[in-house]
């Protein structure tokens, strides 16, 4: 247990020097159930041999300018039965939407890993991702000062053109994951990533004279898995995110409870906190191979006068289709 310790150790002190900052929300508050967008060395990290993920997030939908961000991916591992290395691929699509003027985010990913044992049930896996995104408005939409006339708003008057109504670049991010594997339900995940590394220009105004460059996403993440008795787990996650200006933590527990003997079966019910942001109750369940959760955020920061306290739901949803190894085997979440 002492491994256990020194991880809720690590946590506390990270949170408490990050307490003063203050934090943004824009990614998913059930972070753990995006791996793909939390880490790129997460690919092929899982039980099984191929994973498909989806999840749905509509903000502040009692508000106008709220948004829906969605993905769906998948990872597949590519190995050999007598090297306990292997090879991790997989594709991520992302879509973002907001505002009136229907403000559109796609991104297309393609992720490869590479997970090495390092000592028993120790791993450690680097991993890259090569992306192309493209933003974009809809421009019909665009009201400008220009279109008042000294009276009244006239829609005849065209409006101000703000740059183009799309844009693209590539984009480049790396990662680093290290997994401690105990037991089949005992593991440990420590991971940072880095997005952005290119830096690539994100405005409509082509030459634009201001500071137009994405910058660079830094994610530091723990996430454990302790069996605390014959039917239930302890889940627990925590990750750091800072993207110039703004940083967020957010923290989740969980308990696991398994409702047959077979533990094929698992009703998760846990709580969320997104620091100087909102909290999050969520439930789970889990057949078999299929997973899927449901969280709902309330606001509890300044702009909770807009959203009476209301966040927004999420869902995730994961199936995984494993293929079980030949001979005698030990149950690993990474077989």
């Amino acid at each position: 247990m002492r491994w256990l310790y020194n991880f809720l150790l690590i946590i506390g002190l990270s949170v408490g020097l990050i307490l003063p900052l203050s934090g943004q929300d824009i990614h998913y508050s059930q972070f753990f159930n995006s791996p793909l967008n939390l880490n790129p060395a997460l690919t092929g990290m899982f039980n099984g041999n191929t994973r498909i993920h989806a999840n749905y997030r509509q903000q502040w939908a009692s508000v106008p300018v709220d948004y829906v961000s969605a993905d769906i991916g998948a990872d597949f591992k590519l190995r050999n039965k007598k090297n306990k290395n292997y090879l991790g691929v997989g594709a991520l699509f992302n879509y973002d939407t907001a505002g009136d003027l229907d403000l559109q985010f796609t991104g297309l990913n393609g992720f490869v890993s590479y997970t090495i044992n390092i000592s028993e049930n120790k791993y450690i896996t680097p991993g890259l991702n090569l992306s192309f995104a493209q933003r974009r408005y809809d421009f019909g939409n665009v009201l400008s000062g220009n279109q008042w006339n000294g009276t009244a708003f006239d829609p005849g008057i065209s409006p101000e053109l703000i740059g183009g109504d799309s844009e693209s670049y590539f984009d480049l991010g790396l990662g680093l994951n290290y997994r401690g594997q105990a037991a089949y339900r005992k593991h440990l995940d420590l991971g940072i990533g880095l997005y952005h590394l290119i830096q690539p220009e994100d405005s409509f105004v082509s030459n634009a004279t201001y500071e137009s460059t994405r910058p660079m996403r830094l994610t530091a993440y723990g996430m454990l898995s302790q069996p605390l008795a014959d039917r239930l787990d302890l889940l627990v996650n925590a990750v750091y995110q800072s993207q110039s200006p703004y940083q967020e933590v957010v923290v989740n527990a969980q308990g696991k409870i398994y409702l047959d003997n077979t533990q094929n079966t698992a009703l998760y019910l846990g709580l969320g906190y997104r620091f100087d942001d909102a909290w999050y109750p969520m439930i789970a369940v889990e057949y078999g191979r299929f997973y899927g959760a449901f969280s709902y955020d309330f606001n509890i920061s300044n702009f909770d006068v807009a959203t009476d306290g209301q966040g927004g739901p999420e869902l995730a949803l994961r199936y995984i289709f494993a293929k079980i190894p030949d001979g005698v085997y030990k149950p690993c979440l990474i077989y």
